[in-house]
Formats: structure tokens, C-alpha cells, sequence
């Protein structure tokens, strides 16, 4: 059985986006100039996308809440599909609170978050300590969906590689 084609839209999707903004983000941080030109178009850019990306993980709650997940395969072990249910809880939760520290980082910077040409209300006092504590958030939350990203391909890559064939859980997926 395949996941809903809802799920596997909004998995590729935000998969996608969010690969992209940890990457834009590295970019940002470590090798954008702060004298480039375009830099504030780089990042609006990614507050833009990680408000889309904020916005399709509620879309994406509301989905799997309506929508029937799959049962793992049957011979996966117990232990396996105990790590994989506190994984996707962790990429979930990663999901909302990278995105999330962002804004929050941002607003107590005193600094706009747009939606592309949108912007958002901000809600707070401009505040740099709080600023900071929601910066090294951001940055460790985003780090710590890097490394969970890639140990999730790795589970996808040994169940499709070096399991038993009917192990296979990225044809759900696709």
C-alpha cells in the first residue's frame, strides 16, 4: 500500500524546499559577504520559503491526521519501527521548530519576515538576547534536521538495498 498521493505531494515537496533552505542557510552563514549586494534578497528569499515551508507542515499535520499511513512491512523488526515512529516524530517536530526559531529570531531582531512581498506581523519587542537564544536554536535545530534527513535516507537506502525485497519503503513513497 502507498501513502495517499496528498502525503507523497507534500513529502517531495517539503523534501525539496527544505534541503534547499539548509543549504541556502550554510550559504548564508558561512559564505555569503556581508558587503554582497544581494544579500537581502538572499535572505528574504529564505525567510519566504521557510514560511512556506512552516505553512505546508501544518498542511501536512492536517493531512496525515485525514489520510491513512501505511503499516511498515511486516518483517521489519519491533525495534526498527519504534525508531522509525520517533524518527518521523523528530522530523516532524525539527519541521515546525527549525522554521519557527527563524521567525522568532528574526522578529526579536527586529527585522521583517515577508512572505515573498507579504510581510508578517511582528509580534515583539525587539529583544537581542531573546534574539540570540532563538538564533542558536535555529541553527541547531536546522543541523540536527541535516543530520536526521540523512540518517533517514540511510534507512531508505538499506531498507531498498540491503534488506529483504518486501522491506522496501520507498515504494510507499513514489
Amino acid at each position: 500500500m502507498k501513502y495517499a498521493l496528498t502525503s507523497r505531494i507534500l513529502h517531495w515537496v517539503m523534501a525539496l524546499l527544505i534541503i534547499f533552505l539548509l543549504g541556502l542557510g550554510i550559504y548564508m552563514g558561512d559564505f555569503l559577504d556581508k558587503d554582497s549586494p544581494n544579500r537581502l534578497e538572499v535572505y528574504n528569499l529564505h525567510k519566504s520559503l521557510g514560511v512556506v515551508v512552516l505553512i505546508l507542515v501544518f498542511l501536512r499535520i492536517i493531512n496525515r491526521l485525514l489520510t491513512r499511513t501505511p503499516a511498515l512491512p511486516f518483517a521489519i523488526s519491533a525495534l526498527e519501527k519504534k525508531l522509525a515512529k520517533f524518527g518521523h516524530f523528530a522530523l516532524y517536530f525539527l519541521m515546525f521548530t527549525t522554521p519557527f526559531s527563524g521567525y522568532l529570531m528574526s522578529s526579536f531582531a527586529g527585522y521583517p519576515v515577508k512572505l515573498f512581498s507579504i510581510e508578517l506581523p511582528n509580534l515583539f519587542e525587539a529583544n537581542y538576547q531573546i534574539a540570540e537564544f532563538f538564533a542558536e536554536t535555529h541553527e541547531l535545530s536546522a543541523f540536527s534536521l541535516l543530520g536526521l534527513i540523512g540518517i533517514h535516507i540511510l534507512a531508505v537506502i538499506r531498507h531498498r538495498f540491503f534488506d529483504k525485497p518486501g522491506n522496501d519503503v520507498l515504494n510507499r513513497m513514489i
